[in-house]
């Protein structure tokens, strides 16, 4: 089924300009995710309700309809009370950052981030992650809610899932940021990219030396395994000690940093007359109610 309305319209009726787009804050928290092979939410709701039992969570906020990665329907539910994620193979939790949430009216299916991208960059913002709708409700829902930044702010908000290097946190929706935090987070992302090159090529090192043992080239005891130990180890220091490099670290630290202080003057400027969204309340169970879930 098509939209019956171009979507744009709906949004120039519903949201207002500047001052009150209808922004909300997500607290941090967990969220169930279940897949939807059949797009029937019955069947799926009970299995996930009793594996929410057995693993101690309770539920903080009603059933949402989601989209995966590849299109696939999802049914997520805000959760909280373990201590760390789960990852199963039928259901998992996850952990979710504080996050912005733009309500947006829709007409039609299917409810995919692409459909919502010209409205929602009109109002000066860019699409984050997949919209959620509510699962319960008496009528088909009309709202979608779509994560969101400000536009050019991306690169403020980590997405990656890997945990090496030092992440930096997410700045607070309707707060100012100082430039100064540019250098920091330039500093933790040229970190974490000499991290992971430094782990890459020693993980490459002892692949090759473990297979010239495999094949006799090399023997563990002897004097040439042991200078070759100490060759890589001079040639680390080398490298870390060269000026070429050392030059080539400070320009690419420059240009991180000049994009992150590039991203921090746009979240500045998009909160400077706006204030500071309400959070949405996820203190009740919320099921099918729209109210409990907007408070």
């Amino acid at each position: 089924m098509s939209n019956d309305f171009p979507i744009e319209h709906l949004i120039a009726q519903h949201l207002p300009e500047a001052m009150a787009l209808q922004l909300h804050v997500l607290p941090a928290h967990q969220e169930l995710i279940a897949p939807l092979p059949t797009g029937y939410v019955g069947p799926v709701m009970a299995a996930a309700e009793q594996w929410l039992k057995v693993h101690g969570y309770r539920t903080l906020g009603p059933w949402m309809i989601a989209w995966g990665p590849t299109g696939q329907p999802q049914l997520r539910r805000p959760v909280s009370g373990a201590l760390k994620a789960i990852r199963e193979k039928d259901f998992q939790t996850v952990e979710v950052p504080e996050q912005l949430l733009l309500a947006v009216p829709f007409v039609g299916w299917p409810v995919l981030p692409h459909n919502f991208t010209q409205p929602v960059n009109s109002v000066g913002l860019n699409i984050m992650g997949s919209p959620m709708l509510l699962a319960l409700t008496d009528s088909p829902p009309t709202m979608a809610w779509v994560p969101v930044v400000p536009r050019g702010t991306n690169t403020l908000f980590s997405i990656e899932r890997s945990k090496i290097g030092l992440l930096p946190t997410h700045p607070k929706p309707g707060k100012q940021m100082p430039m100064l935090d540019a250098w920091l987070r330039a500093s933790y992302t040229l970190g974490r990219f000499l991290t992971i090159l430094v782990i890459g090529f020693a993980f490459l090192m002892s692949v090759s030396v473990i297979f010239s043992l495999l094949i006799g080239d090399i023997d563990l005891g002897s004097v040439q395994s042991q200078s070759f130990v100490i060759a890589f180890q001079s040639g680390i220091l080398a490298i870390l000690g060269s000026q070429f490099i050392i030059i080539s670290l400070l320009i690419i630290f420059a240009i991180i940093g000049a994009y992150k202080m590039n991203a921090i003057a746009n979240w500045n400027r998009f909160w400077q007359q706006r204030p500071t969204p309400p959070e949405l309340l996820l203190g009740s169970r919320g099921d099918g109610k729209v109210g409990t879930w907007l408070g």
